[in-house]
């Protein structure tokens, strides 16, 4: 006999084989066919197949009709279909549970387990994943990734999401910029604040407790100072990069040298590419995009080579060939060097807390005014601060190019002074 519930065409209390349910085909419309005691399969117009048990709560004819959800198939076979209906109805007339209010329950407690359980870690690449399969590109993904494993992940990726507070944060902030990496304290920031923003949206966490440092205490008013060595120790510096004790690769040491010689920052110096060498007029161009500040307000840097500095160019050329990145490295996902990589070098010759890769800039704009007595507007120029007053930072790119040219020649010669 044929009736319609709900629109849904159903075949009244004609026990179903495997083969009939195996070979269902879909129709125009979602259809429940019935096995019998309140077993239906329903089949949707997509071909998704999807066992139910309909039944009474309370299991009189004045209790409300309900649909118990057992499962798909195949992965609920027609047997074990009918065994969770027998179960389900035998606990209902045995014991009055509600079979569906009590899967509502379990549903609930469970939520309640998962979100006890859910650690940092388990949010934080469950989020990556999802970013990784949507609009990221692929190089984009992998370096999140990296600095999630490298600086987040030890330190609170164990620990229930739910119970981490912004001091735990600035605890990972505070690591990364003892080893001189200021702007990956601020790219790993804003890394654990999305995290906890999508932590928060599943209800796995009351509030993103990094927020209040993205607002109140940012990573710049959180480092407190780059590690420099004073002029005195310059000679030792200088000595050290010579006889290597740390065992340094000559890449590193060279990107140590190119550091001290340039002062730029260490992420525009490790991502530098040859096409950016002019040969000709010993310039190193550093594309806009590469620069330190927001979108649309950065312009490209120029750097006056000295002669020492085109001589380490050279030998670096020699070890990686003529194209592509200067700096680069098989063991990152970049294929250049890493900040840390410049920082461990300085850290194995003896320099640890007292020397950083960013700490040659404070090197440099120190004892080239009091040393070389250098104006100091010349040597701001060539550090590429970023302006805020717009109408100086609407200068040309080559303000003071004659003097800074000057200044980089004997920046240089002055440091070769030092060597014992």
């Amino acid at each position: 006999m044929l009736v319609y519930i709900d629109e849904m065409l159903v075949y009244w209390d004609l026990p179903l084989t495997d083969a009939q349910v195996k070979a269902e085909k879909p129709g125009n419309k979602r259809r429940r066919i019935s096995d019998g005691g309140g077993l239906l399969l329903e089949v949707d117009p997509a071909g998704g197949k999807y066992w139910i048990w309909r039944h009474r709560y309370p299991p009189t004819k004045d209790g409300k009709q309900q649909d118990y959800r057992i499962g798909p198939y195949p992965k609920f076979t027609l047997k074990k279909a009918r065994q969770i209906r027998d179960e389900q109805r035998g606990q209902m007339l045995g014991v009055g549970i509600n079979p569906c209010g009590a899967k509502r329950q379990e549903k609930v407690e469970r939520f309640t387990a998962q979100k006890a359980l859910s650690t940092f870690e388990s949010v934080a690449l469950d989020w990556q994943r999802i970013k990784a399969a949507g609009t990221w590109s692929v190089r984009h993904a992998s370096d999140v990734l990296l600095k999630l494993q490298k600086d987040v992940l030890p330190s609170i990726g164990s620990v229930p999401i739910k119970d981490l507070t912004t001091q735990d944060c600035l605890g990972v902030l505070r690591a990364i910029e003892k080893r001189g990496s200021p702007e990956q304290a601020k790219r790993t920031l804003g890394v654990i604040s999305q995290v906890f923003d999508y932590a928060s949206a599943l209800g796995l966490c009351p509030f993103n407790p990094a927020l209040s440092l993205k607002r109140h205490a940012p990573v710049k008013q959180i480092v407190e100072h780059y590690p420099s060595i004073p002029w005195d120790e310059v000679p030792e510096l200088l000595e050290k990069m010579e006889t290597n004790p740390g065992g340094a690769d000559a890449l590193t040491l060279s990107g140590i040298q190119m550091l001290m010689l340039t002062f730029v920052r260490t992420t525009e110096l490790i991502a530098a590419d040859w096409k950016e060498i002019n040969w000709n007029e010993n310039v190193w161009t550093i594309p806009a995009e590469r620069m330190k500040g927001r979108r649309g307000s950065r312009k490209e840097h120029l750097v006056p080579l000295s002669k020492q500095a085109v001589k380490v160019l050279k030998s670096i050329q020699r070890m990686t060939g003529p194209d592509g990145l200067i700096f680069k490295s098989t063991r990152t996902s970049s294929g250049y060097i890493s900040n840390n990589t410049l920082n461990m070098a300085l850290k194995r010759m003896g320099f640890d807390d007292r020397m950083c890769g960013h700490g040659f800039r404070s090197l440099a704009v120190t004892n080239i005014q009091e040393r070389l007595k250098i104006d100091l507007r010349v040597v701001d120029r060539q550090l590429a601060h970023i302006e805020k007053n717009k109408v100086t930072a609407a200068y040309n790119r080559a303000e003071y190019w004659d003097e800074r040219e000057e200044m980089m020649q004997q920046w240089a010669d002055l440091l070769d002074a030092q060597k014992t």
